[in-house]
C-alpha cells in the first residue's frame, strides 16, 4: 500500500460519480471537522493519464477543495475499471444517506457495465437478491414513481404493487392517493385487487371502456392504512376520517 500526500492540482473527481447530488452543507461540515481534527481516513486514488482519479473519498476530496488545501493524504493503487466500480459501489452502498435512486443506479451499473447477475450483486453488497431486484426494478419505473420513492413518500414495495395497474391515468391517481395517505404494501395490494375487480366488472368490455373522467371517482381506493397497525382497513368500517376544512364546514352545516 502506497500512501502519500498528493497535490490537489493533480487529483480529479471520479469520472462517473454515483451520487447525483452532494449536499454543500454536508461538505462544509466535513471540511470544518477536517480543519479541527485532520483527515482521519485517507482517500483512495488510481493513476489516470499522468494524473490521479478518486476511487473513493469524493466527499473528503471536496472538503479539501472547500478548505483550499494544497495536498490530500491518499492511497494510490493500480485499479481496473471493474474493481473501481465495485469499490465505489461498496463504499456508497454503506452510506445511510444514499437515496433509493442513487442506490438503484449503483446496482444498475454493476449489472449493465460489469454484466453481474442479481445474485452476484447481492453477494458483493451483502444484501438479499429480492432487495437488489427491487432496486433494479426501480430503474424502469415512471419518473413520478421514482421521485415519490426517492423522496421517501412511499416505499419501493408499495410502488412495485401500484405499478401493476395497467392504465397510466389510474396508475397516477393511485400513486397520488398512496403519497397522500402513506399506504403500505398490503394496502397497495388491496387497491390493485379492487382496481382489477372494478375494471373487469364495470368499465371495460370487448369493445372498449368509458373515459377515465367518468369512472375515476367510482374507482377511488376503498381501503386505507390503519393508523394503528398500518394494515388495510375498508373505509366503510373505519371509525374516523380525515376531512379538509371546507368539507368539515359542509358537514357541520348539513
Amino acid at each position: 500500500m502506497q500512501v502519500q500526500d498528493l497535490l490537489m492540482t493533480m487529483v480529479d473527481r471520479p469520472v462517473d460519480p454515483v451520487r447525483g447530488h452532494i449536499d454543500p452543507e454536508g461538505i462544509r461540515e466535513l471540511a470544518e471537522s477536517i480543519r479541527e481534527q485532520g483527515l482521519l481516513q485517507h482517500i483512495l486514488c488510481r493513476p489516470s493519464n499522468g494524473r490521479y482519479e478518486v476511487v473513493w473519498g469524493d466527499r473528503r476530496y471536496l472538503a479539501h477543495v472547500f478548505l483550499g488545501s494544497l495536498t490530500i493524504r491518499s492511497e494510490v493503487r493500480d485499479i481496473s475499471d471493474e474493481e473501481c466500480l465495485v469499490l465505489r459501489a461498496t463504499e456508497n452502498d454503506q452510506r445511510v444517506d444514499l437515496t433509493p435512486m442513487e442506490r438503484a443506479r449503483v446496482y444498475g451499473k454493476m449489472r449493465n457495465q460489469l454484466g453481474y447477475t442479481v445474485e452476484k450483486i447481492a453477494r458483493c453488497m451483502g444484501r438479499t437478491g429480492v432487495t437488489i431486484r427491487n432496486y433494479l426494478d426501480l430503474l424502469g419505473f415512471p419518473p413520478e414513481f421514482q421521485e415519490a420513492v426517492d423522496k421517501k413518500l412511499i416505499a419501493i414495495t408499495t410502488a412495485s404493487e401500484l405499478r401493476k395497474i395497467d392504465d397510466p391515468e389510474f396508475q397516477k391517481y393511485y400513486l397520488e392517493s398512496a403519497v397522500q395517505n402513506g399506504v403500505t404494501k398490503e394496502v397497495a395490494q388491496q387497491w390493485v385487487a379492487d382496481y382489477e375487480k372494478s375494471r373487469k366488472a364495470k368499465y371495460y368490455s370487448e369493445g372498449g371502456g368509458m373515459p377515465v373522467a367518468n369512472v375515476i371517482g367510482d374507482m377511488r381506493p376503498t381501503f386505507l392504512a390503519c393508523a394503528g397497525c398500518h394494515g388495510p382497513v375498508e373505509l366503510r368500517e373505519a371509525r374516523s376520517y380525515i376531512f379538509c376544512p371546507d368539507c368539515q364546514r359542509e358537514l357541520k352545516s348539513g
